[in-house]
């Protein structure tokens, strides 16, 4: 079975949790649409994190570790971003599952 989103006109396939099959299809407002479809609205810190995620997917072709995540952002932000508490109060489903999502990223393979 074949699932998508119509946005602004235009269909995107997806999984049936919701990642996009496409990533190169993806934009800040479909990161938006899909965030607001679970209920979530971005803020400048979670695009904080979305934008590092698809950075760091552009370079290795997975997302990256959440202790990568803490140690980039320690040195980028000070120690009140750097911890797991942080990331979880911004993606309460996970921060590797829903930042991925938004970031029009696939699911990640130890993701339920």
């Amino acid at each position: 079975m074949t699932h998508s989103i119509e946005f602004n006109g235009h269909y995107f396939d997806t999984d049936v949790q919701g990642f996009l099959k496409d990533r190169l299809l993806w934009s800040e407002e479909l990161g938006r649409e899909l965030a607001r479809r679970d209920g979530v609205e971005l803020t400048d810190e979670h695009w904080e994190v979305i934008h590092y995620f698809r950075e760091y997917y552009d370079d290795y072709n997975i997302p990256p570790p959440i202790r990568m995540v803490i140690r980039v952002f320690k040195k980028a932000f000070g120690e009140e971003k750097a911890n797991s508490r942080y990331l979880l109060s911004l993606f309460p489903e996970g921060a590797t599952k829903s930042a991925s999502k938004y970031a029009g990223l696939p699911k990640p393979k130890n993701c339920k």
